[in-house]
């Protein structure tokens, strides 16, 4: 079966994450207890689908939050960084977004 783009995407985003905590292929397959690293090089490479299970698994190793994973930009992996696991940081962050798409006040009109 050949890989789908989405396949390819995922694969890419775990590459630079893994690259990004300083691992190689083979020292994140030793950390996932994994006898052989042509698994996540098939992963990376978008020749295997990854399970949302496998997808956690490589997360927790790399101490991240499984959706820093599926991110294209280094500010959205910090925003879940940031969020991840601290419900009253994410609930500060949805107030502050939410007032960025607010319109601005009209400003008062002149007499």
């Amino acid at each position: 079966m050949m890989p789908s783009d989405r396949d390819r995407w995922v694969g890419q985003r775990l590459a630079v994450a893994r690259k990004a905590a300083g691992l190689t292929v083979r020292q994140l397959a030793d950390r996932l207890g994994w006898p052989d690293h042509s698994r996540l090089t098939s992963y990376e490479t978008g020749r295997r689908t990854t399970s949302v299970v496998t997808l956690i698994e490589i997360a927790r190793a790399l101490g991240q939050a499984p959706a820093a994973l599926l991110v294209e930009s280094p500010e959205e992996a910090e925003i879940i960084a940031q969020v991840a696991g601290n419900r009253e940081r994410a609930q500060q962050l949805s107030y502050l977004i939410h007032l960025l798409g607010e319109d601005e006040p009209a400003p008062p009109e002149e007499a």
